[in-house]
């Protein structure tokens, strides 16, 4: 009888061991895997890979960013695309067709805890990179330009 109760308290010792090792191995194997960084939109909405058209910092209608083709996101994103510019006289009919459009590379990046969004980040900058040449670059302007973009928009 002895032998019994030995066995039955050394296998509970053991069954208690393996469950506490086994959660513990549980818990250090899975982290809890981190929610996608976002780009914060015109209407304050977070959106991870925004579709092919974007308006960081709620852009006016002067310039817009078409065509984008995501081929990375993560700490940081990358996209190529089209940047246009409304470079009509005020007296003119302007609006989207009238815009002139460049080939551009476009990164977000530099990513920050998202405020009131418990365990977001979203994307703090925007470097515009122009890739074409001669006609197809835009006059006066630098080869590249970063923009800060805000958490919330107004």
């Amino acid at each position: 009888m002895r032998l019994t109760r030995l066995r039955v308290v050394l296998g509970a010792g053991l069954v208690a061991a393996g469950t506490i090792a086994g959660t513990a191995v549980a818990a250090t194997a899975a982290p809890a895997k981190a929610l996608p960084i976002v780009m914060v939109q015109c209407n304050g909405a977070g959106q991870v890979k925004p579709s092919s058209t974007l308006q960081p910092g709620c852009m006016g209608s002067n310039a817009d960013i078409t065509r984008l083709k995501w081929s990375a996101w993560g700490s940081s994103a990358f996209a190529s695309g089209t940047a246009g510019f409304n470079d009509c006289t005020p007296s003119a009919s302007c609006g989207p067709n009238k815009f002139t459009k460049f080939p551009a590379l476009f990164v977000l990046w530099r990513p920050v805890a998202w405020p009131k969004h418990h365990g977001r980040e979203y994307f703090t900058r925007m470097t515009e990179i122009f890739t074409g040449s001669g006609k197809h670059f835009p006059k006066g302007l630098p080869v590249s330009k970063t923009y800060t973009l805000r958490a919330s928009q107004p």
